[in-house]
């Protein structure tokens, strides 16, 4: 995979409202900031950073080249997206160095059966922690993070972050709570019982606005 995660990009001179001009072209406005590197304002063809992002994330190292220069490994921090045509609007690149820790959120990915869930059929697996964030070298990051669920066989039983196996050079970031919950088997009464309940509080809401009338209209004769 490490050999199609680059990207080519050129410095760019339009900003705010001339961004759309780039869009128009084909083109994404983008910011690459991080180690030694001033803050600059890019452009990169759509369609290849959209490649990109689909393989890399935001914890993949990408081969960013710049103005046909050396590449650079980067990461991709932020991507603004259009939520009606789901076209890029905007993207910040992070300079990464290699011989430095950073923050990353990696995927939190459930493997396994419960067999609360697969055989008794009197639960769901609830996923409360989608992403974890970690601290590693660039050259550590997991592509993403698995936990085994296959270990919960009662209802309310879960998987807490001290439980998720981390790889070698990858541990928790500073100030998170190891006994957090990630994973759960709710009993699915539960869920059952929360869609009746809003189903029924508009009628009895209706049943109530309609029982009032009467007593008004008896107030106002007397």
């Amino acid at each position: 995979m490490a050999g199609d995660l680059t990207l080519d990009a050129t410095r760019r001179t339009e900003t705010g409202r001339h961004a759309h001009a780039l869009r128009r072209r084909g083109l994404v406005p983008a910011v690459l900031y991080g180690h030694r590197v001033e803050p600059t304002s890019l452009s990169i063809d759509e369609r290849g950073l959209q490649r990109v992002w689909h393989r890399a994330g935001h914890s993949h190292l990408v081969d960013l080249t710049l103005d046909g220069g050396r590449a650079r490994k980067v990461l991709i921090r932020e991507l603004q997206m259009d939520p009606r045509t789901a076209g890029l609007l905007h993207v910040d690149l992070f300079a990464v160095n290699l011989r430095e820790k950073l923050t990353v959120d990696v995927p939190l990915i459930p493997i396994g059966e419960s067999p609360v869930v697969s055989e008794e059929k009197i639960g769901v697996v609830q996923q409360i922690v989608n992403t974890l964030k970690v601290e590693c070298l660039p050259s550590d990051i997991p592509a993403q993070l698995t936990v085994d669920i296959s270990g919960l066989t009662e209802i309310d039983a879960g998987v807490h972050l001290r439980d998720v196996p981390l790889p070698e050079g990858v541990s928790l970031a500073h100030g998170l709570d190891p006994d957090e919950l990630v994973v759960k088997v709710a009993p699915i009464r539960v869920a059952v019982e929360e869609e009746e309940a809003a189903e029924e509080a508009p009628a009895e809401e209706a049943a109530g606005e309609a029982g009032e009338a009467p007593a008004a209209e008896q107030s106002t004769a007397e």
